[in-house]
């Protein structure tokens, strides 16, 4: 297990644009151009960090202890009504997709049943 630190991460930009990063003791707030944290990633970074990820955690089995620790951390997060009225697009998209696969699955079963019946009539024509 981790230790807890002793100090606190701060960042600001300074006149050049650098990002700079200093840590504080705990308790300590520094001046105005301090933000606390690390700040936002590089393009480069956050594209670096993304794949990181995905190779290393995306379409890996998770263990029922992962499971619940995720469902414990998402309990009681509010969405917002932007995020809720996305949820709301995406499952309307995929009713409509599902929707088309099965009138797909109906059109090629009724085009098969169609010649089956066909040749088996035809059949009967020439047995008889």
């Amino acid at each position: 297990m981790k230790q807890p630190t002793s100090h606190t991460r701060w960042y600001y930009f300074d006149q050049d644009g650098k990002k700079i990063i200093k840590r504080f003791p705990i308790g300590v707030t520094p001046g105005a151009p301090w933000q606390r944290g690390t700040g936002p990633h590089s393009p480069e970074v956050y594209a670096k960090i993304v794949n990181h990820i995905e190779s290393t955690f995306k379409g890996k089995p998770k263990s029922d202890e992962q499971r619940a620790k995720m469902s414990k951390a998402h309990k009681g997060v509010k969405k917002t009504p932007e995020h809720c009225a996305n949820i709301a697009k995406a499952h309307a998209r995929r009713r409509k997709e599902k929707r088309e696969r099965i009138q797909e699955a109906y059109r090629i079963a009724e085009e098969c049943g169609r010649d089956f019946y066909t040749q088996r009539l035809d059949r009967r024509a020439i047995d008889a």
